[in-house]
């Protein structure tokens, strides 16, 4: 194997017992048999952990971390998690969900995109590696070939784009990366809602992102994802629906993507591609601005724009009204308005 000590797979549960089963068993199935999986749950009070320990007296592979700390949510678990692969020399790690399926070549093929980066980019630059996702639903049966398809962004199949600023359309499940992403990305800014995100911005921002077109995983679609991927008609008939609360999701999301440029471009500074510092720069400065028609004109002259007129023209409806952001708040700055 190239990589010594084995790739980290992390997952993170929670009251995930139902579908927690087939997701070992297909990570045991995998066709590259040198990984370690590393769980901590966070909290569960269904019959998650029981299951945990029955897998991992099978298989010395899976490893429980048990801490103490009981409720970190999502953000937090896998950051724990991360660090725990960093400290471990972890060369590499893999995201995990605990309701998914893995395709028995999933790992391997993963496993030779990073390998074939680091031969050409070095150890040293952040890399991250995603594929393509199959949605499946609570019976594991097929309902889309292709997660980025039924998103209407196919165009993702083949790579990331400034759009990646604005907005996330690559589920953490379909990620891994190298011990230099990890090094750069940790600790999580303040700012930081959602780890996948995160990890590629950064390693857009500072190294390398190498996408693999291929569907991987079987990325289960049911009432308790923690975000999923609803077709473009369901979502807009949900926002309609639920108008109210689909506009305050809208304009967090926009908040989230101002504060979190502000945070890649500290983290980050002069030594990123130049071209993603500078879009970072215009939607902390211009996105975020006090005044309404800066941001407007923000979003019309681009370059940080969303994949999609319908997803645009959301953001620019957002972009009118009060929005508060975080960063503003604890530095003492005006809200954005």
């Amino acid at each position: 194997m190239s990589f010594e000590p084995p790739m980290h797979i992390l997952l993170a549960t929670y009251n995930g017992a139902c579908f927690l089963p087939a997701l070992l068993d297909s990570v045991l199935a995998q066709s590259d048999p040198d990984w370690a999986l590393l769980v901590r749950d966070d909290g569960s009070s269904d019959d998650t952990v029981a299951v945990l320990h029955r897998y991992a007296a099978r298989d010395a592979r899976i490893r429980l971390i048990m801490d103490g700390d009981a409720t970190l949510g999502i953000r937090r678990n896998f950051e724990w998690l991360l660090d725990c692969a960093r400290r471990a020399g972890a060369p590499c790690f893999a995201l995990c969900d605990q309701d998914d399926l893995w395709y028995p070549n999933k790992l391997a093929r993963m496993r030779a995109a990073l390998d074939g980066a680091q031969a050409c980019y070095g150890p040293s630059t952040p890399l991250l590696a995603y594929a393509d996702l199959a949605l499946i639903d609570d019976a594991g049966r097929p309902i889309a070939d292709s997660h980025f398809g039924r998103a209407d962004a196919p165009q993702v199949r083949y790579g990331v784009d400034i759009w990646l600023i604005a907005h996330n359309l690559i589920p953490g499940c379909a990620m891994v990366g190298n011990n230099a992403l990890l090094d750069l990305a940790l600790p999580f800014p303040s700012q930081v809602f959602h780890h996948d995100w995160w990890l590629a911005l950064v390693a857009s921002a500072a190294g390398q992102v190498i996408s693999v077109d291929a569907a991987l995983t079987g990325y289960r679609q049911h009432s308790g994802n923690a975000i999923g991927a609803a077709a473009p008609t369901n979502r807009m008939l949900d926002f309609i629906l639920h108008f109210r609360r689909s506009l305050d999701d809208a304009r967090a999301q926009y908040v989230r993507a101002v504060d979190q440029a502000a945070a890649l471009v500290e983290r980050i500074g002069a030594g990123g591609h130049r071209k993603w510092i500078a879009a970072a720069g215009v939607a902390r400065d211009r996105l975020g601005a006090p005044l309404r028609r800066v941001r407007v004109g923000a979003i019309l002259a681009g370059p940080v724009r969303r994949i999609g007129l319908a997803r645009n023209a959301l953001m620019l409806f957002v972009s009118l009204f009060p929005l508060r952001s975080r960063c503003r708040e604890r530095s003492g700055a005006p809200s954005v308005r």
